[in-house]
């Protein structure tokens, strides 16, 4: 078995920048004057598959959002001290899995973010008609702007690949992308988790990533 190598290029985080638009340019622009804190824009639920790029986008809005100096949270129990105001934004990756006392407390965080003119964006695996969800959770979700997060077709999952490699700083052919699509989960998160499997392995072995290399990954059985 080989050793990994202890130095790593870090993953560059989830942003705006590097999320692959695809069939989703109507959210980014919603995105975008959500991040500007138009008023018509203030609450939105962002549904689909597992890897359809999500919870990248729920991460990337609040890292955005605090880096223009505002606030924001991930949880749904804020300390004391965290004012409720127009400067939080609260981010909830995958309401349908919240349990029934999470569902009431979204329901008050929600009811508490309206009054005080904060945002909040939410994320879940269904559309609102499939969500098992307490009635009132679902009309509050309901008041606010609902976007299906398309998953990526084979151009722009290639696309995406290619960028994510120039981000951690290595590069990949378009012969090594195919050869990948054809045997491997198309989802992006796998697809990512692959990319950093394989950069670690071509720099343990000091060689570029080319078929031959992926093939030896992959009987390696170390994809991640």
């Amino acid at each position: 078995m080989h050793q990994l190598a202890f130095q790593l290029k870090a993953s560059p985080p989830p942003s705006l920048d590097n999320f692959v638009v695809g069939q989703n340019r109507e959210l980014l622009s919603t995105i975008g004057r959500f991040l500007l804190g138009r008023e018509e824009v203030r609450f939105l639920y962002l549904w689909g598959l597992e890897g359809s790029g999500k919870t990248h986008l729920l991460q990337a809005v609040g890292a955005a959002w605090q880096d223009s100096g505002r606030r924001t949270s991930h949880s749904l129990s804020l300390d004391e001290a965290d004012p409720l105001d127009d400067q939080l934004c609260v981010c909830v990756d995958g309401v349908d899995r919240l349990d029934d006392n999470e569902q009431i407390e979204f329901f008050n965080m929600y009811n508490e973010i309206r009054d005080c003119g904060g945002r909040m964006f939410v994320t879940g695996r269904q559309p609102l008609s499939g969500l098992s969800l307490r009635p009132d959770v679902l009309t509050r979700l309901g008041w606010g702007l609902v976007y299906q997060v398309f998953p990526l077709d084979d151009i722009h999952r290639a696309e995406a690949m290619e960028e994510y490699a120039k981000l951690r700083g290595f590069n990949i052919s378009p012969e090594v992308i195919a050869f990948v699509l054809a045997r491997h989960p198309r989802d992006l998160t796998s697809l990512v988790a692959l990319l950093d499997g394989l950069d670690r392995y071509s720099m343990e072995l000091k060689r570029s990533i080319t078929i031959p290399l992926v093939k030896s990954f992959f009987e390696s059985g170390d994809r991640a």
